[in-house]
């Protein structure tokens, strides 16, 4: 029993896709886009299933259009990030792109939902990542005494 070729290439491949902060943020900018068919597909079938919302071809055309505006703002953000001195522009863009994956991420559980697939393993993991964030934030600068 040897690993699988292809699968040890593609684990390689994404370590050297991350191994710096630049790649890191091309990297979550991908896998933004991604969750964001993700949720456009699932969010559609929810809308098109529940009998109480008009599913129309203007509704979709919104969200896609929606979520073009939500990724242009994001990419203008990576020379913008380039103006704040040293690493920090950067950090702070790794730090904004994870915030809306989480983002993007709770809506396509939110549509799974609606769906009627279980998720409560789903929510319980983002209610724990969001409660790390919000603790990390309470105690920051509180180490120095």
């Amino acid at each position: 029993m040897g690993h699988d070729p292809m699968a040890v290439y593609l684990f390689d491949w994404l370590r050297h896709a991350v191994a710096t902060n630049e790649g890191k943020v091309l990297y979550l900018l991908a896998l933004i886009c991604m969750a964001m068919i993700v949720d456009f597909i699932v969010g559609s079938l929810a809308a098109w299933r529940n009998p109480n919302i008009k599913f129309t071809s203007q509704r979709g055309i919104d969200g896609i259009l929606r979520k073009l505006a939500s990724i242009l703002v994001l990419v203008v953000c990576i020379p913008v990030s380039a103006l704040i001195p040293a690493e920090a522009g950067v950090i702070a863009l790794i730090v904004l792109y994870l915030g809306y994956l989480v983002m993007e991420l709770a809506s396509i559980v939110e549509n799974l939902d609606n769906l009627g697939v279980p998720v409560a393993p789903l929510r319980a993991f983002i209610e724990n990542v969001k409660d790390v964030a919000h603790n990390d934030d309470n105690n920051e600068g509180k180490d120095e005494k």
